[in-house]
């Protein structure tokens, strides 16, 4: 199953890919019509991540007088991917027991303390669509990508040396006669509102209805607050998207979920409050500490 997700900037868009002095630089791609602008997909995977495990804790927490808090090793899993930290083995019985209980999981995979899980979900890049494109996305364009890019200068001010704002500090003279420059200018290089990007997710054989549901929960949270890379709080990156033929769309901060996509979430809800916190001890592994017993 292939999902295609088209999104429109309603404000431009930075993606560094590298910097050089005071420049920073959108992130590019080889492609056969040279390079081309891209938004990668572990970057976009890496928000959705975040918003799905965001949704599954919020999920639990609404039926928790305690809330739905977890260990580091367990917020690192489900936010980060995880990471080996004990020696490697084969669990067979611990994946099937995790893809059972943690969908989301299963769909990202991740590193689970001495295993690694494999996902059943690929993400492609984000391609511009534009005249070089073409070839990968199948959407024909009269732009150039070249047409969309530009450059914009900031300046990151010292605080502490403003005469306003400095008798805030408790002790000021060291900035006060301080010879450094109060200021520096820096430029970013970004696509421009109006661009156009298309993502396809694609869903490995054997993808459940519950590793769908987690899928399109953790979409709606993340099109609450839409934005794609970085300086967000400059206001970059805010987009319109839709999902599919329509399954879910977000228009100007307001979502629509379609019934077959609504449907998968209800179902992927019922599931977790269901599960609640008692399968969460399963995630990880035990470190052992140096007389030879496992601690947790």
């Amino acid at each position: 199953m292939k999902l295609r997700i088209k999104y429109k900037m309603l404000s431009p868009v930075s993606h560094i890919g590298e910097t050089a002095s005071t420049g920073s630089y959108f992130q590019t791609v080889l492609t056969s019509s040279g390079r081309v602008p891209v938004i990668t997909g572990n970057s976009i995977r890496g928000q959705l991540r975040d918003s799905m495990a965001a949704h599954l804790l919020d999920t639990i927490s609404k039926n928790s007088l305690l809330g739905a808090k977890v260990s580091k090793d367990v917020f690192n899993i489900l936010f980060s991917g995880g990471n080996i930290n004990g020696t490697m083995k084969d669990d067979v019985e611990k994946a099937k027991k995790v893809r059972e209980h943690f969908p989301m999981i299963s769909l990202l995979g991740g590193g689970l303390g001495d295993m690694i899980m494999a996902g059943r979900l690929i993400s492609t890049f984000a391609y511009p669509v534009c005249q070089e494109t073409e070839s990968i996305t199948g959407i024909e364009s009269d732009l150039s990508w070249h047409s969309l890019i530009d450059e914009i200068e900031f300046t990151r001010m010292d605080d502490a040396k403003d005469d306003r704002t400095a008798d805030y500090l408790l002790d000021t003279t060291e900035d006060k006669t301080a010879k450094a420059s109060t200021q520096m200018r820096f430029s970013v290089q970004y696509m421009a509102a109006g661009t156009e990007f298309v993502q396809d997710f694609i869903f490995l054989d054997g993808t459940t209805d519950l590793e769908l549901g987690a899928f399109y929960a953790g979409l709606v949270k993340w099109f609450k607050v839409p934005h794609l890379g970085g300086m967000s709080a400059k206001g970059f990156g805010l987009f319109n998207a839709v999902v599919g033929d329509g399954e879910i769309s977000v228009k100007n901060g307001g979502v629509a979920v379609s019934s077959e996509p609504g449907r998968l979430i209800s179902a992927y809800e019922d599931f977790i409050e269901g599960e609640g916190m008692e399968y969460f001890s399963m995630l990880g592994t035990k470190k052992e500490k140096k007389n030879g017993k496992a601690a947790d």
